[in-house]
């Protein structure tokens, strides 16, 4: 698993639906967001999901001997990255796009910020920044995409 190797011993202070559900090598969860676009022609050419209030949206996490595939579904629509550890960061590909994120746990959730991004060798001047927090049951999250737009939501692990 991906996750307990980048956060090692703040993993065990995570919320426990977010520690159970980066503990699978097979991860499922589904819940709703809404997305915000800040530049509609930006969102649409990086593969952002549609704007709109209560999106469902579905996630599937495939653990691999060195890596995690990352498969979302916004409305059907779906978008796959794979996920690896990288110099102590979390390095995630989506196809020619690499974005490097620092990520930090405590027992209010984690937090990933984008060090660095790049098409193919070209840096992109791309910053995000991510939040998830939750409990027991379900947790919530924010991704925010500056210039681009943002979403927000909730995420319920399947049984």
């Amino acid at each position: 698993m991906l996750y307990p190797q980048l956060l090692r011993d703040d993993f065990v202070t995570l919320p426990g639906a977010l520690r159970r559900f980066h503990s699978s090598p097979t991860a499922r969860a589904s819940g709703t967001v809404s997305v915000r676009h800040s530049n509609r022609w930006l969102a649409r050419l990086i593969g952002f999901p549609r704007a709109g209030k209560r999106v469902a949206v579905e996630l599937q996490v495939i653990a691999q001997p060195d890596s995690e595939l990352w498969i979302r579904q916004f409305d059907g629509a779906e978008r796959r990255s794979l996920q690896r550890l990288h110099q102590g960061l979390l390095l995630e590909t989506a196809g020619p796009v690499r974005i490097l994120f620092r990520v930090a746990a405590d027992s209010s959730g984690m937090t990933l910020h984008s060090e660095r991004a790049r098409l193919w060798i070209l840096p992109l001047p791309l910053r995000i920044d991510a939040r998830a927090w939750g409990d027991d049951e379900s947790w919530s999250f924010e991704v925010n995409i500056a210039g681009v737009g943002s979403y927000r939501g909730k995420m319920v692990p399947a049984a």
